[in-house]
């Protein structure tokens, strides 16, 4: 048996990166034969932003391609399809119907925000009508959210939760290179919705409150994407420009060392939309496995993994966002407090190696 994970991401990319590549690595411990079929690394397909570009020839010319690689796996390996998208057709169509285990993980909501079923049966998102379909077709279910287990649970009965977590070797605490009174607030990932630049407009606000009474703060901001270049293009009229760091894509090799550089993490989620209910925060767990404090929006799977004041801190709104993060400006012992304790949480809760055993038992039932 051999467990075959489909994405269509590179690795460079976390859905591929860690729930394929990272999970494929524990279950290698235990024994179990894995492989990643990656539509962006094997058959270089676009990704991320540029996925647009392709049209739908384009994308059904490469399930073709993934189905003549993919037919040629036994019959008793299992189809691990990492996220709903246009790469689950080749998959599916080899599995179907029964000839192979399929395994359907949900870690994002890519579906319209409040879908309605017109007349009773006519969806006004089809991505949510082959969602439900695909969860009721599929052998198990995993969830990346407790929102998406809840979500996911009503098309089929096994649903598991397994959230992103991180790999605590690699993103393991390291001392800082200087000693200064400089704090380092920081933010990091992909904006190509434009939803993430409206967080980043807010951090900037938040970051322009604190800066005029603190002049030891500074903001690193580390990404790439349409939103993400268009706050960084409007940084030349931001008052405090010169304490505004663009590090611009950091690559993920390099995450580790430039997370132990900055002093505290900011997961800013504004919007209460299913988007953001359904994320699975793969930043949050890499700040705090670096022993990062952090203040993030009181949302989703941020307020599940967070215990505000004792692994990090939570915030409703710009106002508790200041106030928190003001605190961790002016108590160093805080600061380190909360790193210890949010490095713990993921060691004993979301660490890959505690992920990877549970992936382990849940194929075992498959």
């Amino acid at each position: 048996m051999k467990v075959i994970f489909v994405t269509r991401e590179g690795s460079q990319l976390s859905g591929a990166r860690v729930r394929c590549h990272g999970f494929a690595r524990q279950l290698n411990t235990y024994g179990i034969e894995t492989e990643i079929f990656s539509f962006a690394d094997n058959l270089g397909a676009k990704c991320a932003e540029e996925e647009s570009q392709m049209s739908w020839i384009t994308k059904l010319k490469y399930n073709l391609a993934a189905f003549k690689r993919l037919i040629k796996t036994g019959e008793k390996d299992i189809f691990f399809l990492q996220r709903l998208n246009y790469h689950a057709l080749a998959p599916f169509l080899i599995s179907w119907p029964g000839k192979r285990k399929f395994i359907f993980d949900c870690d994002d909501w890519n579906i319209r925000e409040n879908p309605v079923y017109r007349f009773g049966f006519y969806p006004s998102s089809k991505m949510e009508y082959l969602t439900r379909k695909l969860a009721g077709y599929s052998n198990v279910c995993i969830a990346a959210s407790g929102f998406l287990n809840e979500y996911l649970s009503q098309f089929n009965k096994l649903v598991y939760y397994l959230p992103t977590g991180v790999d605590t070797q690699i993103f393991s605490p390291k001392a800082k290179d200087k000693n200064t009174s400089e704090i380092i607030f920081s933010w990091i990932g992909t904006a190509y919705h434009p939803e993430m630049g409206e967080n980043l407009r807010f951090i900037l606000d938040v970051f322009l409150a604190l800066a005029d009474r603190n002049n030891n703060i500074f903001l690193s901001l580390a990404g790439k994407g349409k939103y993400f270049n268009e706050v960084i293009s409007g940084l030349d009229i931001f008052k405090y420009k010169d304490r505004v760091i663009n590090e611009g894509w950091i690559s993920p090799e390099q995450i580790p060392a430039y997370l132990s550089k900055i002093d505290i993490g900011l997961l800013p989620l504004i919007q209460n939309t299913k988007f953001n209910l359904a994320k699975s925060p793969t930043k949050l767990f890499e700040y705090m496995a670096m022993a990062k404090p952090t203040v993030s929006s009181n949302i989703g799977e941020a307020a599940r993994i967070i215990q505000d004041n004792k692994n990090g801190f939570l915030a409703n709104n710009k106002e508790e966002f200041i106030v928190k993060m003001n605190r961790l400006i002016a108590d160093s012992v805080l600061r380190q407090q909360l790193g210890i304790q949010a490095r713990k949480t993921v060691e004993e809760n979301y660490s890959l190696s505690v992920l990877g055993k549970q992936l382990y038992e849940i194929i075992r039932t498959v």
